[in-house]
């Protein structure tokens, strides 16, 4: 069980911009990744699968017009081993995030661990622009007064007292391109029923480090956004090797569609299941399922937060 500390509340801003310049920043060009739907302003969802020509290093970088350009955007992703069930079939056991090349103008998903990012990994995006940001969609920095031990507090109106809220989170290097801290450790969620609040937490139980920043989404919209959120527990019925299925109407039967992942610790704050991996979603026909990508068989009683967009 999860030691219960209340947090000292801040004394001082926790959204702060770090002032040092990209420690990453590349000077060659990006070209070849799938093109966008949606335009500039625009919510929206699509695949990414890294070429050779995207992927530099441990950053595979996205050439859409919903990102280019948009270092303010919002994003969230997750591996996707197969979209649309056809064999990509790539996987990449290491913890990612997102940073923001002001240089080149784009946002890259990279391993946190600095592994290589492998040719043709897909992965399932989720925009949401700067004029759309709310009170549910927002970056959260680990700052000392919030931050315990393996995991930093978020505050938030929809969440705190809310032990079965659904939340999506994805590392952020450095919001809009600036400064950056590395967490190289899967991570997920949990709810502490004391402080009466959601945390980000390292599924490794390592120390979260100070200035690490996250993407928080926070229910099923971001605005116009869409999608429906569920939540996702392995069981022995629904779970075989590396995977578990999601028995889900908007995913059945429907292989387009784009699902984002989260791991959360303990849903409605009742109890408590590691699953220490980057996690992944792939589609065995006719259902979905999330998949470790280690290989390694996701832990009874272990939950996940789903957020799906059936196209």
């Amino acid at each position: 069980m999860r030691n219960r500390i209340r947090p000292r509340r801040p004394t001082a801003s926790r959204t702060a911009a770090l002032a040092a310049t990209a420690a990453l920043a590349l000077v060659m060009p990006v070209t070849g990744s799938v093109p966008a739907s949606a335009s500039q302003g625009v919510v929206t969802h699509f695949v990414f699968t890294a070429d050779g020509a995207d992927t530099i290093g441990d950053s595979a970088y996205i050439d859409n017009p919903a990102t280019n350009d948009q270092g303010g955007a919002f994003l969230f992703v997750t591996p996707n081993y197969d979209p649309g069930g056809g064999c990509g079939c790539v996987f990449d056991s290491a913890p990612i995030g997102v940073w923001y090349n002001r240089t080149l103008g784009q946002w890259a998903v990279f391993n946190e661990n600095g592994d290589t990012m492998p040719l043709n990994e897909s992965f399932n995006v989720l925009v949401v622009p700067e004029d759309k940001i709310s009170h549910s969609v927002y970056t959260e920095e680990a700052i000392p007064d919030f931050t315990v031990g393996d995991y930093t507090f978020i505050t938030n109106s929809v969440a705190d007292g809310n032990p079965h809220a659904k939340i999506q989170v994805t590392q952020n290097f450095g919001p809009g391109g600036f400064g950056g801290t590395y967490n190289a450790h899967p991570i997920g969620v949990w709810y502490d029923n004391t402080a009466g609040l959601w945390a980000i937490f390292n599924e490794d139980q390592a120390p979260m480090p100070i200035g690490a920043h996250f993407n928080v989404l926070v229910g099923a919209r971001a605005k116009n956004g869409g999608g429906t959120a569920a939540l996702l527990r392995t069981t022995k019925s629904d779970s075989s090797a590396d995977t578990t299925y999601i028995n889900n109407p908007a995913t059945n039967g429907n292989p387009g569609n784009i699902t984002f992942v989260t791991p959360n610790y303990d849903p409605g704050g009742k109890g408590g299941t590691y699953n220490d991996v980057q996690t992944g979603v792939w589609y065995p026909s006719p259902q979905e399922g999330v998949f470790n990508e280690n290989g390694s068989s996701p832990p009874l009683h272990s939950a996940d937060n789903l957020l799906i967009f059936p196209s």
